[in-house]
């Protein structure tokens, strides 16, 4: 059986920044593809809060300025080489540059490239600026979000930043195979603010049939009772209940022997959402009694839909995820990484690497992958074209 890196033999130029693009990369890294992030030498890539140390990992950085002619040039001598590039910057920027597709597949005619912007390369808002949060909002899905009509809520991660970047993922992985078949290149656009529509096609189809717009309902279900997060006995730990049939709620019953629960109107699912606040009150003094790890352990072995509201402590910790090596600890920087979920000839952990700083790789592509020599390599640094980390790296 051969284990060896699913995408060892890829190699991919990264101009992304913020969080798809480079999430998208990074998980084509941890199936060996050998991602060169390309950076601006003026710019940090580090920051406290280490979004970019999680997003960047498996990569080696070449810091590059590509606003010069000479930086342009050794681009492109990358992009002869190169089998993929992504960028998410606005439109106009890859057109500043000269590096649109049709500046590119002169110099590899058989190059995938893709782009990311927010809002497409044409249309009014195209060159808007865009993070996930925006995209998000301007998709509709926070409109169907929060606990009062008049206050919708975000989804707390920027859902259209992950969703673009498994779309990434799949869709260089498609025109990946069947370049390998044909030997064709092609050029992919993937909008950061589309990614999100393709969750929620069903209220768009009810709203342009009927006019149907989905309410706010907080944590309840139109078809589910009880169906919410409970506190538990330890301050701000909850656990997630989802009652969806009427044995399930006969079995709740049983376990929690709570005698009020047999009153009448709470006999069908009908009349559990009449008085839901009644019910609510009643299940949340029960829960209060354990944790939440308790509760969802009792619940899940007597088959009713329960989970943890687990912090980020907890699943650092969590017995399930750590069994399945789901981590990566990075000794060197003393820090726990979530790992890769997507199964398949992973990259083998123990090669993982954290991300680069800036420049660290610079000399080393340009030696060892263009052939530069140490003089032309010190006069590119002299002429601030590159910027190599502090120290020697790779040579």
């Amino acid at each position: 059986m051969n284990n060896s890196p699913s995408l060892n033999n890829l190699r991919i130029l990264d101009l992304t920044r913020i969080w798809a693009g480079p999430l998208g990369t990074r998980t084509l890294g941890d199936f060996g593809a050998d991602v060169i992030k390309v950076s601006d030498p003026r710019n940090p890539i580090s920051s406290e809060a280490h979004v970019n140390e999680k997003l960047n990992r498996n990569k080696k950085n070449i810091a590059l300025r590509l606003d010069t002619k000479k930086g342009r040039d050794i681009f492109l001598e990358l992009v002869r080489i190169s089998d993929v590039l992504v960028e998410n910057y606005r439109p106009r920027v890859m057109r500043n540059f000269n590096l649109t597709y049709d500046d590119i597949k002169k110099v590899n005619p058989n190059i995938i490239m893709c782009s990311m912007p927010g809002f497409g390369l044409d249309g009014p808002y195209s060159e808007f600026p865009a993070f996930g949060s925006t995209a998000e909002a301007m998709s509709g899905i926070v409109s169907m979000m929060g606990y009062e009509e008049n206050h919708p809520i975000q989804t707390g991660m920027s859902y259209a930043d992950p969703v673009s970047a498994i779309n990434l993922v799949g869709t260089l992985l498609t025109y990946a195979r069947h370049r390998s078949i044909t030997g064709e290149g092609c050029f992919i656009e993937i909008d950061l603010s589309d990614s999100p529509l393709g969750g929620i096609g069903e209220y768009i189809v009810a709203n342009s049939v009927t006019g149907y717009q989905r309410p706010i309902q907080g944590n309840s279900h139109e078809q589910f009772s009880p169906h919410d997060a409970f506190p538990s006995k330890n301050t701000d730990e909850w656990i997630a209940i989802s009652i969806t049939t009427e044995n399930e709620w006969g079995k709740f019953k049983e376990i929690t022997s709570i005698e009020s629960l047999n009153d009448s109107k709470f006999s069908s699912f009908k009349s559990r959402k009449k008085h839901e606040v009644d019910l609510y009150e009643i299940i949340s003094k029960w829960t209060q009694k354990f944790s939440s790890t308790e509760l969802m352990e009792l619940l899940q072995q007597n088959e009713i839909p329960a989970g943890r509201l687990s912090n980020y402590h907890q699943i650092l910790s969590d017995p399930h995820l750590n069994s399945r090596e789901y981590f990566v600890d990075f000794s060197d920087i003393n820090q726990r990484y979530d790992g890769q979920a997507i199964p398949g000839h992973q990259l083998s952990k123990e090669k993982w690497t954290p991300m680069d700083e800036l420049g660290k790789s610079s000399k080393y592509i340009l030696r060892n992958y263009l052939g530069y020599t140490q003089s032309e390599i010190d006069s590119l640094e002299e002429e601030e074209i590159i910027k190599p980390a502090t120290g020697d790296y790779f040579i």
